[in-house]
């Protein structure tokens, strides 16, 4: 009886790896030939894909339709060991406050970077998002929380040419 019933939840698993990998391919589909053809302006004066404000949403789009196939192709072909999808099949006790904080935090991010500057305000986000995950460890909080977020602006600042907006910082750059 339970070989039974963990067979049929390890199918049920694998149906739900599969339906997410498939819906998460057929949006970044969606992403590449709707969405950013159609939101993402490219001036005439462009005539390279890389210095074209399209690039870095191409990217990560192909990046997400990429590993959305790995997944898929590793749900569909992968042998699986019922014990674990059986233990993966459980939802976290407190996924509703858990969506609700991100959903908070996501305003967060809408709302703040023209007051507080954009690295700012990933650099709080992204400790919130780490300490809702359930890292504990300060070191790894700050280091990460702090050092990713200077990175991603030192990127698209310097290398990118993108103009951020710095809020609290803007007399000091």
């Amino acid at each position: 009886m339970s070989d039974t019933r963990s067979d049929t939840d390890a199918r049920r698993g694998r149906r739900r790896e599969i339906v997410f990998a498939a819906l998460t391919l057929l949006a970044s589909a969606l992403f590449a030939f709707v969405v950013i053809p159609a939101g993402v302006t490219t001036p005439a004066s462009v005539k390279h894909l890389p210095l074209s404000p399209a690039f870095l949403p191409y990217v990560l789009t192909a990046g997400v339709g990429l590993f959305a196939l790995i997944h898929l192709l590793e749900a569909v072909f992968a042998a699986h060991i019922p014990g674990e999808d059986e233990a993966s099949l459980g939802t976290h006790p407190r996924w509703k406050s858990r969506v609700l904080m991100l959903v908070g935090l996501l305003l967060v991010y809408l709302m703040l970077p023209d007051r507080l500057g954009m690295p700012l305000t990933a650099m709080l986000v992204t400790i919130a998002l780490m300490a809702i995950g359930g890292e504990r460890r300060p070191l790894i909080l700050l280091g990460v929380g702090i050092g990713v977020p200077v990175l991603v602006y030192l990127f698209f600042a310097h290398v990118a040419q993108v103009p951020l907006p710095m809020g609290l910082f803007e007399d000091w750059m």
